[in-house]
């Protein structure tokens, strides 16, 4: 019965299975994000992940994670709203590990939802809650910063924007960010310049804004700048 003897040899290697177990059912229902990120500069081969997500995953809640994403970037921010709201009850009517975790990214979605929609106060008021939970989603940081700037908000803006200058990522974020302030200041030079190098990259799409919200930007920001000119 030497062969069911444990060692050091055999113990590591069931560790390490238990581990990889571990690993990949946590990960597993985020595969179709994982596949969606390889395309980062194909908007429409990111929506159709995102979508086969919410058929796959029917009722969990990264199901309504990623169909409430696939609407935010689709422009469709009444029905993400939806769809965040049921992802929130399923995570309130589940409170596993798991979707204590997932709850956060719905509500960082609400956020995105609230600031795409022109509601700066309720964006800011969800985004600084998500940070205050978790210092470690920038993205969080980054609409509290954008949405003080549209209050007019300048100089909390800036500090938030401080927290964000200092991370290594979110490139994309700190664009944004920039613009939004710049054209809270009455700077629409510089706002338009740091909104056509962000509207240059093709992965802007990762911001959660889709073309048309900076499209948007744009427009409002010349026809700003003519009427100070």
């Amino acid at each position: 019965m030497d062969y069911l003897s444990l060692n050091l040899t055999s113990t590591l290697a069931g560790l390490a299975a238990v581990i990889l177990v571990m690993f990949l059912r946590l990960h597993w229902p985020f595969r179709f994000q994982y596949m969606a990120n390889l395309f980062k500069r194909r908007l429409d081969v990111r929506l159709r992940f995102l979508d086969a997500s919410y058929r796959k995953n029917r009722s969990r809640s990264v199901a309504m994670l990623d169909k409430s994403t696939h609407e935010i970037m689709s422009g469709n921010y009444e029905l993400a709203e939806k769809f965040i709201v049921q992802g929130i009850n399923v995570c309130k009517e589940q409170p596993s590990l798991f979707n204590q975790a997932m709850i956060h990214y719905l509500f960082y979605n609400l956020a995105v939802v609230y600031y795409s929609s022109g509601r700066y106060s309720e964006a800011l008021e969800v985004a600084f809650r998500i940070y205050q939970r978790d210092q470690g989603m920038t993205d969080s940081l980054a609409l509290i910063a954008c949405s003080h700037a549209r209050l007019g908000e300048v100089e909390s803006a800036l500090e938030a924007y401080k927290l964000i200058s200092r991370k290594r990522s979110a490139r994309d974020w700190k664009l944004f960010c920039l613009a939004e302030i710049e054209a809270a200041k009455g700077n629409y030079e510089h706002a338009l310049t740091y909104l056509r190098q962000l509207m240059g990259k093709s992965s802007a799409s990762f911001l959660h804004l889709n073309r048309s919200e900076l499209e948007k930007r744009l427009e409002e920001w010349q026809k700003a700048e003519t009427e100070a000119g």
